[in-house]
């Protein structure tokens, strides 16, 4: 789930005309989404309390029971300002605070106005919502004033009543208990809202940061081995490993950086992607595990990072359904390109070293002399052809047809026989090698 996915879905409640004009004009566009629909629900609960002071005021006058209008014009007219100002500046944090302020202040005073502390008909309630609001916004050290502030006003509140005594102005006790019902259920709503909105979002955000990781955890595993990947997140790096026994396979398409030339980028990479995707099906098929790419080369090996008894078999059958299906491709290739896409593969197998190095944008790779006449086994290769060396050869030549190639100089290698691999013996059974 995006960003903008989880902001539209916490302010589903308010129409995407009024949250563009937020957005666009009180700046309530935030990298955060928790802070965009945090913003967007506190401008909407202070209308609907300025719209609740109103009519409270109005209902007072209806029952014949006039109430003093000037707590009610300062808070509209201050929040007005507030509005304005944020308006012209951006500056939500004033806007905020000020809320805080007024939420704080003038319940109180309206209650002793209107009745006295204990008469008052409960407005000093609405007061908690200064501390609760700033919890709500993440302002965790001024909620803690706002709250200290809040009970240093009910106690100032009631020691006044305590010794100058309720004022005489005061308005029936039935009326009285009504309004106190009124404000305790405006009070204890919003509260509810705000907490339903601020647990619903905690929720929503943990399943989409367990989406994220499962993503995150996909995308590691899809870099690095599985095993590799843990001992990273566990430790924080990789341990080098020899394995004693791995084959390593590599392809390269004969004459590709020539036909390279002829086609644009987008259509190289798309033609490269056919062909390596197919590959990294095939190699996860026979339990292989891809090393890298690099240009049209692909590189990958069996028997690590598990080592695995038949991984020499395991890897020729794989290079055997890699030549297969790029046959099998040939000739839509050479019709579309004038290219047949041919490819040389090498396979030898001995002992490696893997492991990951670097801090940045870190890769699994392997070293080793075995990675070396692998690589020599592929540019010795006629190109439709699987080149295995002499000790490959000697491991697989009773489950495989292999035909001699020859006897080839090998550069930093010296020289080295080069055996094909035809196809699988049909009445052979692959079994462990090592």
């Amino acid at each position: 789930m995006t960003n903008d996915e989880m902001t539209n879905y916490l302010s589903a409640m308010i129409s995407p005309q009024i949250k563009d004009f937020l957005h666009r004009k009180f700046h309530f566009a935030n990298p955060d989404p928790e802070v965009t629909d945090k913003r967007i629900i506190g401008l909407f609960l202070v209308g609907m309390i300025m719209l609740s002071a109103v009519l409270y005021n109005m209902l007072y006058d209806a029952l014949g029971y006039p109430f003093s209008w000037w707590t009610t014009r300062v808070y509209c007219l201050s929040t007005i300002a507030g509005l304005a100002w944020l308006l012209y500046s951006g500056n939500y944090f004033f806007f905020k605070h000020l809320q805080f302020l007024l939420f704080l202040i003038l319940p109180p005073v309206a209650q002793i106005m209107h009745g006295g502390y204990t008469a008052g008909s409960g407005f000093v309630l609405i007061s908690f919502l200064a501390p609760l609001g700033a919890l709500i916004f993440n302002e965790w050290r001024a909620a803690r004033w706002y709250f200290a502030a809040f009970v240093a006003l009910q106690v100032i509140c009631g020691t006044i009543e305590y010794f100058l005594g309720q004022p005489s102005a005061g308005t029936p006790h039935g009326i009285s208990i009504l309004f106190f019902e009124a404000n305790f259920i405006l009070t204890t709503s919003v509260v509810y809202y705000l907490m339903e909105r601020s647990l619903r979002f905690q929720a929503s955000l943990k399943q989409m940061l367990l989406e994220e990781n499962e993503k995150s955890e996909a995308l590691i595993n899809n870099l690095l081995p599985k095993e590799v990947a843990d001992e990273l997140k566990s430790t924080g790096y990789a341990t080098a490993k020899t394995y004693s026994s791995a084959t390593v396979l590599f392809t390269d398409f004969a004459g590709f950086s020539a036909f390279a030339r002829t086609l644009s980028a987008e259509a190289l990479v798309k033609e490269i992607d056919f062909y390596f995707g197919a590959f990294d099906e095939i190699v996860k098929r026979h339990g292989l595990e891809k090393i890298k790419t690099i240009g049209d080369s692909y590189m990958c090996a069996g028997g690590l990072p598990t080592p695995k008894s038949t991984h020499v078999h395991d890897t020729i059958r794989a290079a055997l359904e890699i030549r297969d299906f790029v046959r099998r491709h040939s000739e839509e290739k050479r019709s579309a390109f004038g290219y047949a896409f041919d490819m040389r593969i090498g396979i030898h197998a001995g002992q490696v070293i893997a492991g990951v190095v670097g801090s940045s944008k870190i890769a699994y790779d392997i070293w080793g002399e075995t990675v070396n006449i692998a690589s020599r086994m592929e540019q010795l290769c006629e190109p439709g052809e699987i080149g295995i060396s002499e000790a490959t050869h000697a491991l697989v030549k009773d489950d495989f047809d292999c035909s001699y190639r020859g006897r080839f100089p090998a550069r930093h290698i010296g020289e080295v026989d080069v055996f094909y691999v035809n196809e699988k013996m049909p009445s052979s059974e692959d079994g462990a090698v090592y």
